[in-house]
Formats: structure tokens, sequence, C-alpha cells
């Protein structure tokens, strides 16, 4: 195998990893966007961090949070400024 095989191979492999890895986090952001008002949110994370507390951690952990963090910010942004005064 030439130098010039074997960096356009490596190049394909990580364009296909990038390429599946967008994906899942696609995936992830799909799922994750059925979970909407704070206390869904908030539920949610308890769990996130129970599995954590319990050795459980997993390596989307903080993709989960930062998701789940942009809903709770996308549901603020929909209320309007009277109703989130009043903390409704």
């Amino acid at each position: 195998m030439t130098n010039t095989t074997a960096l356009w191979t490596t190049v394909k492999d990580e364009l296909r990893e990038r390429r599946e890895q967008r994906a899942a986090v696609r995936r992830l952001r799909e799922d994750l966007s059925h979970y909407r008002t704070p206390h869904e949110i908030e539920d949610l994370l308890v769990a996130v961090d129970t599995q954590e507390a319990q050795g459980i951690a997993t390596a989307e952990a903080p993709l989960i949070r930062s998701i789940l963090q942009e809903n709770l910010q996308a549901y603020y942004g929909t209320q309007s400024p009277v109703r989130r005064a009043a903390g409704l």
C-alpha cells in the first residue's frame, strides 16, 4: 500500500466516523426533544446524575446535559416576559 493510498484510507475512515458521530448526536437530540418543560428536564437530569452517582456514568452524560439545557433555554425563550417574571 502506498502512502497516498494509506492517507486516502485514513481520511475516508475519519470522515465516516465523524458522519456517524453527527448522526448519533442528531438521534440523541431528537430523542431528547420530547423533554421540554422544566419539570421534565429536571427529572431527566436527576436520572443522569443518579446513574453517575451509582457508577453507571456514560460518555453521553455531558452531551445529554447540554441538549437538555438547550431545551430549557428554548422553553424559556418561548414564554412571555410576564409569565417568566411570575415564574409560570
